[in-house]
């Protein structure tokens, strides 16, 4: 009982202090709280919480794995960059980040391994989320999200992908320790600080690929070691499989059409301007494709001061070779101020999807009050 009442302090503990160090200002000074509340509670989860061993014949040979694994996706990263081009990496041996991502890192994997080995599922739960927010500094800080946009994007490019690679980590340490995940997870964090350059790649298409890599990894090891010990479930695992690939896939794919990575793009409408036609709680998917030619009476998404707008064009005047655009809503007595031309106009709306944006809206509503409006 006193093991478990030390088990879930530690838990809650390290899950309250890790949600402060979200909020705190800058990327570095989140980094660098978390890797000292990490590196504390490390140490008081090795000294008063009771130790278990993880027997496992495969130790080594999973952590060689990963660690292949880690390459060849670093590998194939840059190898991307022929197409997409380089940057200059600005961070480049910065041993003020490598420093905390390394202690956030071995600390993270130390308490997990010792509260996955107590078998006790409300700790591992806790410490799931926990981990979840600590990988979350290390990738993003929330201190930077100062709009709604910024918001949806620090989800999608961090958040989802942490909640995918914690779930491998809890399965790998329950397994095999903390040692193969050390491992995978320094490579694959670190070479951001080892390597003078980075790829033009899309975040979005990255975040695509942290969502599967951890499904394949879990794949992998599940059929090289884990499925003779676990032969009886072996039906219900073929089905699991496909099936939460097929989730992370769908989830990716909404994640890059919200991100504008294909042709048709989705743009949840948080106003009333447009009511009759298109109506506040709408998702209007419109196309990008350059070269398209405008008329009168045609709905389309622009960028105006900032803000991306969907409204309607009213009249259209070409003045020294170029395109003017008059807009309005469809709900507002006057029409917009000034005009726009092709270079503000992102595409044509090209359908409605009647409600299914509400569910952003709350969201916003809810987060409003951590974000400028």
């Amino acid at each position: 009982m006193a093991n478990k009442r030390v088990l879930y302090t530690v838990s809650a503990v390290s899950l309250a202090l890790l949600l402060v160090s979200m909020f705190l200002p800058g990327e570095l000074s989140g980094r660098i709280s978390a890797a000292i509340l990490l590196l504390c509670l490390a140490v008081a989860t090795h000294v008063y919480v009771k130790k278990r061993g993880i027997p496992s014949m495969y130790k080594g040979e999973v952590m060689l794995l990963l660690a292949v694994t880690a390459l060849v996706y670093i590998a194939v990263y840059y190898l991307t960059g022929l197409k997409f081009g380089f940057y200059r990496n600005l961070d480049f041996l910065s041993l003020k980040h490598i420093i905390p991502i390394t202690v956030i890192v071995i600390a993270s994997e130390h308490i997990r391994k010792i509260i996955m080995a107590q078998e006790d599922r409300p700790a591992e739960i806790i410490t799931y989320f926990a981990l979840v927010i600590a990988e979350t500094l290390i990738l993003g800080n929330i201190s930077y999200v100062t709009t709604f946009n910024r918001f949806m994007d620090l989800v999608a490019v961090v958040f989802l992908p942490s909640l995918v690679t914690n779930l491998l980590y809890h399965y790998l340490a329950r397994r095999y320790g903390a040692l193969p995940n050390v491992v995978y997870r320094l490579i694959t964090t670190l070479y951001l600080y080892l390597i003078p350059v980075i790829p033009g790649l899309s975040e979005s298409i990255v975040s695509f690929i942290k969502l599967i890599i951890p499904i394949l990894v879990y794949v992998f090891v599940d059929t090289l070691y884990e499925r003779k010990r676990r032969y009886a479930l072996a039906k219900r695992s073929k089905l699991a499989i496909p099936l939460t690939i097929l989730a992370v896939a769908c989830m990716a794919s909404v994640v890059m059409l919200i991100s504008n990575q294909f042709r048709f793009g989705a743009l949840v409408i948080a106003t009333e301007s447009m009511t009759g036609e298109i109506n506040k709680g709408d998702v209007v998917i419109f196309d990008q494709e350059d070269g398209q030619i405008y008329k009168e009476g045609q709905v389309i998404v622009f960028e105006k001061y900032d803000v991306t707008v969907v409204h309607r064009i009213i009249k259209i005047e070409r003045i020294n070779g170029e395109n003017r655009y008059y807009t309005k809503g469809d709900a507002n007595e006057g029409e917009d101020s000034g005009y726009i031309t092709d270079a503000d106009i992102v595409g044509s709306a090209v359908s409605r999807l009647p409600f299914l944006g509400y569910p952003t809206l709350w969201l916003r509503e809810i987060v409003s009050s951590n974000v400028s409006r």
